[in-house]
């Protein structure tokens, strides 16, 4: 055994030559250790052949052998990423330290070690400030993302930017390939893009090829998982159901006459009553949704290839499929991906490069109706005939002499009869060419053209849903759209002294054209689908087709200036000229200022080692929207009309009235923000406050009968958006072989209406008031059943015991319009997202969740299943009001009235039965993951390789009641189930 020697030493800081405490310093493959005192001092037992491991959070590690010496001083260099990290912001890049504006960035490991499908849905609640949500829990559905709340009565999506080319959305995109995500929240920041990034930009920056001269790397990264449908929403059992329906039947019996006979077979209204008796007697019930769900799959596998070679040629190639089979039969999403990525660096003045990204997705949806059938079905009726049981029916509730409650189909039946296929292709690339004639300057044109072509055809055939005894229909709906941007920009950068100049000018030209073809067909002769409507008789085909056009030209000019890189300005301005826009309001110019003083760098804060960054920032900008179809301002004659001429019916098309004074949609933006880095970047995050008004919104205006035009577009309302959202990332623990991280982010928004038609008048209509978020819910206040005992104050409002109660709000002694009134809002009052990471030694441990509070939704589920007007169908599991009788049992309830006698306020987005708290919790992942020491790799040239499993969307913590309260709003045949998934993956590289 080696002799051992006590080492000796100070630790300190290589910057400032400052002691640092608590280092840890190991002998190298054993459990021997110490750490620096106060004065940053050490000793230690170690033989001279002994490797010594210095180690502290915020500094990069050091190993050191020993050898001969017994003193041993070490200098720690700092290792603070999150200080050097490098962000994208419009035409350029900078240093995260050096913004001025409100940008933040979504790391690619965060997104893909969820198991997305999409990379919206991988980046779902890890930005403060962007709410992004799923509209539906079906395969292949598109994520949704806000940013800084809804600042258009005609609502908005962002701008996507992805390797330079802008699109409408980025689902097409593989999550795998994603090489960062940046977001430009304020408008100083998205003021470069002018009037299109209204609603903020997302930069989506794919996997590149090399920039220095390195060896190929070929990488996979897969995954295949298991979807199982959870959370199911609790409906009626077959008795629970049987007593619902007697009930209905006995309640308008006791409301025309209390002495009118009914008895125990109340409700089997069918000639031969003893089947329905039987299978109540027997419970011999249908599981009908479990007729239609399956266990579904998803699956995503990338295999990409990227370096430089010799000639300063880097590239980087990938292929990828994605599949999603859904918890409902025939739902299913494939996904094709190709990208291509090469960039040359010619000579010192000239380089040039180009990107393709190409994706193929096909789309199954299925039945429409079958989903919505499979659920609506009672227990108490089957699939197949009572008399003729291998015979399965179309109408199971009618089921001849034995079952007469419904006229639905049989999910089995339209499953098989209908049909919703979507193709999309989407190609978009970009070439460049860079002349640099002297370092400072940087002369670079990019051209980005980008293809997209969708075709969706659907089916109904005989028998399917609205279909029985007719013969089929179908339409085919193709959409093709070809778009470009074609950006030439000067850069000019220059540092005189402690004065740094960065300058950019740009001229960008936009052109969009989109064709659209519709093709529809009635009672066509035989199941052909959708690709033969020609086979429909002449008069019950139709063709329909659509066209349009815009450009927009734009200049820009920026300007970023700092001094002594402690303080900081960015101005900038871009002239947007937009061909949809009346003449004479075409142009208009969007500036913005801000500015940034790093407060960490000042001689009274120098010496503060708690604090490593330190900036406040202060911006202002404006924005624009022009967001209206093409032809807009112009009176068009594309409407057909009838008319009488003459006492003869005649054909003609009447004109649609254009607005010649139609203009920009207009949004000024004040933000201030703190950024900081503490205890070595052990607490990094940022605080930021806004004030967004948006003014000049465009909406479609109403117009006097005698105009002869119902409406037309006009500018004329304001809204103002302002909040605070909070980020805040942790280091926990950090030592050799252990680290723990935390993120968290939070984010408060209040939408509101300040002007409106004439200023301060309130659209009724359309819900819009003074005052109040664009989306409200506006009705009547809920206020309870009313009771027998509240007999007679029910008969003054016209109402009967058992019927759903609203509160009359001006006292009048009636329900009036008077008092209808705000009762919620579907946008959330604030959300935020949980994100922690634990790894030890090669394994990993994450888990994330992500929250939307204060929202209250008019739910088209519980329209559909507490539908106390209907007695055929399947009934949410609630306890509802029944008035003593002779046959079912006495019921009491303040929440859910009596069937058939439920009042004029509880159906319908008027009513109160349907508006739902949506708030929620919900668990997005759980991933362990564990990476094989290279060591056990080197024989078989395998560079890295982590295995992994994830859990999707385990747990979710809310009071609604259906499928799933993110995608509660939307309508009950679109939304889905909701489901979780079992995923094991991994990722490798040689």
């Amino acid at each position: 055994m080696a002799q051992t020697v006590t080492v000796r030493g100070k630790v300190t800081s290589a910057e400032d030559n400052s002691a640092i405490p608590g280092v840890s310093i190991l002998v190298k493959g054993t459990g021997r250790g110490t750490s620096s005192d106060a004065n940053g001092e050490y000793a230690l037992e170690a033989s001279p052949d002994a490797t010594l491991i210095f180690s502290f959070i915020g500094y990069a590690p050091q190993e050191i052998v020993v050898g001969s010496r017994t003193t041993l001083d070490v200098g720690l260099v700092a290792d603070v990423k999150e200080l050097t990290e490098i962000v994208v912001v419009g035409y350029g890049t900078v240093k995260k330290t050096d913004l001025t504006g409100a940008v933040a960035s979504v790391d690619p490991e965060q997104i893909t070690k969820r198991g997305p499908v999409s990379a919206l849905e991988g980046t779902q609640g890890q930005v403060a400030g962007v709410d992004i949500s799923n509209p539906s829990g079906r395969p292949g559905a598109g994520f949704k993302a806000q940013i800084r709340g809804q600042q258009s009565l005609k609502g908005g999506n962002p701008l996507y930017v992805v390797d330079g080319v802008i699109t409408d959305n980025i689902d097409f995109l593989n999550p795998q390939d994603i090489e960062r995500i940046d977001i430009l929240k304020d408008a100083s920041s998205t003021a470069i893009y002018g009037s299109r990034g209204a609603y903020g930009v997302v930069i989506v920056t794919t996997r590149q090829g090399a920039n220095v001269k390195h060896k190929a790397v070929i990488s996979y990264d897969g995954y295949y998982g298991v979807r199982e449908a959870a959370r199911l929403p609790d409906f009626m059992d077959g008795d629970t159901w049987w007593n619902f329906r007697q009930d209905s039947f006995i309640t308008p019996a006791l409301l025309a006459n209390p002495q009118l006979p009914y008895d125990s077979n109340t409700g089997n209204n069918t000639a031969n009553k003893d089947e329905l008796n039987r299978r109540i007697s027997q419970k011999d019930y249908t599981d009908w949704p479990a007729l239609l769900m399956q266990t579904g799959n998803q699956q995503n596998h990338w295999i990409s290839a990227s370096g430089m070679s010799d000639n300063k040629i880097g590239y980087a190639l990938g292929v990828g499929y994605q599949e999603e089979t859904g918890n409902i039969v025939h739902d299913k999403y494939k996904r094709y991906n190709f990208k291509a990525n090469v960039s040359h660096v010619l000579n010192d003045q000239w380089s040039a490069g180009a990107n393709l990204n190409m994706a193929l997705t096909d789309q199954e949806g299925g039945s429409p109706n079958a989903m919505v059938n499979a659920f609506r079905m009672t227990p108490l009726v089957k699939p197949y005939a009572t008399d003729r049981p291998t015979e399965l029916l179309i109408q199971p509730g009618k089921d001849g002499a034995y079952i007469d409650m419904t006229s639905s189909v049989s999910p089995l039946v339209d499953m098989e009869n209908a049909k919703n296929d979507r193709r999309t292709y989407n190609v978009l690339g970009n070439v460049f060419l860079q002349y640099s004639p002297a370092k400072w300057l940087k002369v670079k044109s990019t051209f980005a053209p980008s293809m997209r072509y969708n075709k969706q055809g659907r089916y109904f055939g005989p028998n399917s849903e609205g279909r029985v005894g007719l013969l089929g229909m179908a339409d085919l709906k193709t959409t093709e759209s070809f778009s470009y941007v074609w950006d030439n920009q000067v850069s000019v950068s220059k540092t005189v002294k402690d004065h740094t100049f960065d300058l950019m000018a740009l001229y960008s030209m936009n052109l969009f054209r989109g064709d659209t073809t519709t093709m529809s067909a009635n009672n066509l002769p035989f199941n052909s689908g959708y690709n033969n409507l020609g086979s429909a008789p002449t008069a019950d085909q139709r063709a329909d087709t659509g066209f349009g056009k815009y450009s927009l030209r734009s200049y820009a000019i920026r300007l970023n200036y700092s001094w002594k890189e402690k303080y900081f300005i960015t101005l900038s301005d871009r002239w947007d000229g937009a061909s949809v826009l009346a003449e004479g309001y075409k142009w208009a110019s969007f500036p913005s200022a801000a500015v940034s003083w790093k407060i960490s760098e000042e001689k009274f804060l120098t010496n503060v080692r708690a604090i490593n960054h330190l900036a406040a920032r202060v911006s202002y900008g404006l924005t624009g929207n022009n967001a209206v179809d093409p032809y807009t301002s112009s009176i068009t004659a594309s409407r057909q009309t009838y008319y009488d001429f003459g006492g003869t019916n005649a054909g003609g098309f009447a004109p649609v009235l254009g607005n010649s004074q139609l203009g920009w949609e207009r949004t000024s933006e004040f933000n201030a923000g703190l950024d900081f880095a503490l205890l070595e970047a052990r607490i990094t995050g940022s605080v930021d406050f806004y004030n967004r008004m948006s003014k000049d919104l465009l909406i479609k205006r109403d117009l006097p009968l005698e105009m002869g035009h119902a409406w037309v577009w006009d500018n004329v309302a304001t809204i103002r958006n302002r909040g605070i959202e909070v980020m805040v990332n942790t280091v926990n623990v950090r030592t050799d072989k252990l680290t723990w991280s935390t993120s968290f982010n939070f984010t408060k928004n209040k939408n509101e209406i300040t002007e409106l038609l004439n200023g301060k008048e309130d659209i009724v209509g359309n819900k819009w008031f003074i005052g109040q978020p664009i989306r409200v819910n506006y009705t009547y206040e809920f206020a309870g059943i009313w009771q027998e005992s509240e007999r007679e104050l029910a008969k003054k409002y016209g109402q009967l015991p058992g019927q759903a109660r609203v509160k009359d709000r001006n006292d009048n002694g009636v329900i009036d319009a008077g008092d209808r009134t705000v009762i919620g809002t579907p946008m959330p009052t604030w959300t935020g997202g949980v994100s922690t990471t634990v790894t030890y030694k090669g394994f990993d441990f994450s888990a994330s969740l992500f929250t939307r509070q204060g929202v209250q939704v008019y739910s088209p589920f519980h329209e559909e299943f507490l539908n106390w007007d209907d007695r055929g169908r399947q009934k949410l599991n609630v306890d509802w009001y029944m008035q003593p009788n002779n046959v079912t049992q006495t019921r009491e309830s303040n929440e859910y009235p009596q069937p058939k006698n439920f009042g004029p306020y509880w159906r319908t987005q008027a009513g109160v039965a349907a508006y739902k708290d949506a708030s929620f919790v919900k668990i997005k992942n759980i991933t362990l993951g564990y990476t094989i020491p290279a060591a056990l790799l080197e024989r078989s040239h395998i560079t890295s390789l982590r295995v992994y499993g994830n859990v999707l969307n385990p747990f979710v913590f809310t009071k609604y009641e259906g499928f799933d309260p993110e995608w509660a709003d939307s309508e009950y045949s679109d939304g889905g189930i909701a489901s979780v998934t079992y995923q094991f993956g991994m990722n490798l590289k040689f």
